[in-house]
């Protein structure tokens, strides 16, 4: 799990967002049996969500795009593992780019790559075939922050990088696509995450005290933490959007 030169990346998370292994499950079950023929992945990472419904749906040809080339050899050798290499492909490309449509489409925790959340679900519609879905995920504000929480979180946060959950979905639907399901997530799920998170570097740190990088990792941590439990812990939430297309007329 870790590196004697560096913490590890996401070592502990099974995937890079907040989210409870019974929610997960549901995602996958949801996606399965709806049983598309072509999925994409946008801002896929190591496309654990992917690899999972790609398995399950034996007919589905796959691709996960991301621009992080440790994370895509990851998806690489997990697909490998499954079986399931000839079905799912992952490719180095910028998500913002892409414009190969198709059945399923999924963006969790990727929205900047187009702008606000608002302008992903816009981008991201056209690319969802008649009677398809995306699967969208991102942060929501839980209320709308002052300006003293917003100087509490990470450097240059604004107040309109996210929105509230109704004001989110009316975006969603302004696009055309209908809501299938609404959910958010609960404080734990959020909890979870960001000590899973911080574990590879707090694990790396109780191994390597002496390191010539300990200090320099132990500030990161310890920066980051603060922006979790003294900045947007119980602010920020985060929402899973799943959204369909009507089949054409």
């Amino acid at each position: 799990m870790t590196s004697q030169d560096r913490p590890a990346r996401y070592g502990h998370l099974d995937c890079n967002s907040p989210i409870a292994k019974w929610r997960f499950d549901r995602q996958v079950d949801d996606c399965a049996a709806f049983a598309p023929s072509s999925i994409v992945d946008i801002g896929c990472g190591w496309g654990e969500l992917l690899q999972r419904i790609t398995e399950r749906v034996p007919g589905a040809k796959a691709v996960g795009i991301d621009s992080d080339l440790e994370l895509l050899e990851r998806g690489r050798a997990g697909a490998a593992r499954r079986g399931i290499a000839d079905r799912l492909e992952f490719v180095e490309y910028q998500g913002e780019d892409w414009t190969e449509p198709a059945d399923l489409v999924i963006c969790i925790g990727a929205a900047h790559a187009f702008g606000t959340s608002a302008q992903a679900v816009a981008a991201l519609a056209p690319l969802v075939k008649p009677g398809g879905r995306l699967l969208f995920g991102d942060g929501i504000w839980q209320r709308t922050p002052t300006e003293a929480e917003l100087a509490g979180m990470w450097p240059d946060t604004k107040a309109d990088e996210w929105l509230l959950l109704p004001d989110l979905v009316d975006a969603a639907v302004a696009t055309g696509l209908r809501p299938l399901r609404v959910e958010s997530v609960e404080q734990h799920e959020w909890d979870d995450f960001e000590s899973e998170f911080l574990m590879d570097k707090e694990v790396w740190l109780q191994a390597n005290p002496g390191h010539e990088r300990a200090e320099e990792v132990r500030a990161a941590a310890d920066a980051h933490r603060a922006w979790w439990l003294r900045g947007h812990r119980g602010l920020l939430g985060f929402a899973y959007l799943t959204l369909g297309r009507q089949v054409a007329l």
